[in-house]
């Protein structure tokens, strides 16, 4: 059953994100699985069978997924799903605020370990209670519920950071939910989820990332070299740090750039693969 989304509610969603993107929602909160999610409707309607899924970072159902979705479904003129995995649980997005913005950022020895005290009491207890036991069943009875609601027969799930691993998961071969996946700076990962891929992978990387490191991307492009019958392609983005196309400062036209470089690769892969 379909909701409108309010204004209250858009103006709750844009108060609980550090960095805003410019515009307001356009789509709408529907219940899929019994799961809130974000809809935001493509333009074409000889496409309606297949559809775009947004798997967010830890800091959940804010106003920038909703802004990217948009985005994503004017561009592709598929439909743009985003559930709520976290059930309203989401970190908030002020964690952000002493995170590196730009790759060789120095952080005094105060902001290291204010940053350090934040990840330990708020995110390592957050990890815990949406961990792959709890957070996989409700993303594969999403997807099936998807398909058997919406009679959607082709999928592209899109990850950023934590949802990244989750894409992964959904693309691989033991579980193929989806049909296509595009990572974006992809965190929790091992290069063992990279070999069970057996769908068209793409991946938006940033210049510098801890959380997937250039030795573990030029791994995954070794590993995905090797399936000769799956296309795979890797963006690495120039001036970028972990989070740019999910968390992008909208004052800064570098990473902004980038961030719509992201969003180009996921309408292209779309476009293509589904």
């Amino acid at each position: 059953m379909a909701s409108g989304t309010t204004n209250d509610k858009l103006s709750a969603c844009c108060l609980m994100e550090y960095r805003p993107l410019p515009g307001s929602p356009r789509g709408q909160i529907i219940k899929i699985a019994g799961i809130d999610t974000y809809h935001s409707v493509g333009k074409d309607e000889t496409l309606k069978a297949k559809a775009i899924v947004i798997l967010t970072d830890i800091f959940g159902l804010t106003k920038n997924p909703r802004i990217t979705a948009d985005e994503l479904s004017e561009k592709s003129g598929f439909d743009v799903y985003v559930p709520d995995l976290f059930d309203g649980d989401a970190v908030a997005t002020s964690l952000l605020k002493d995170m590196p913005e730009v790759p060789g950022e120095k952080q005094s020895i105060g902001t290291k370990l204010s940053v350090a005290g934040k990840l330990l009491t708020s995110l390592g207890p957050w990890l815990f209670r949406h961990r792959q036991a709890i957070t996989l069943p409700i993303i594969e009875k999403f997807f099936k519920t998807l398909r058997l609601e919406k009679g959607i027969t082709r999928i592209q799930a899109v990850g950023y950071c934590f949802g990244g691993l989750y894409t992964l998961l959904a693309g691989s071969g033991q579980l193929h939910l989806v049909d296509a996946i595009v990572g974006c700076h992809v965190s929790l990962t091992t290069k063992s989820h990279f070999e069970q891929l057996q769908v068209p992978s793409a991946f938006a990387c940033a210049q510098e990332d801890e959380r997937f490191s250039d030795a573990l991307r030029e791994e995954a492009e070794r590993i995905l070299a090797r399936k000769t019958d799956i296309p795979s392609k890797f963006l690495v983005t120039e001036g970028t740090v972990h989070g740019f196309a999910a968390r992008p400062n909208p004052d800064n036209p570098i990473i902004m750039k980038a961030y719509h470089q992201a969003n180009d690769l996921i309408v292209e892969w779309a476009k293509t693969h589904l």
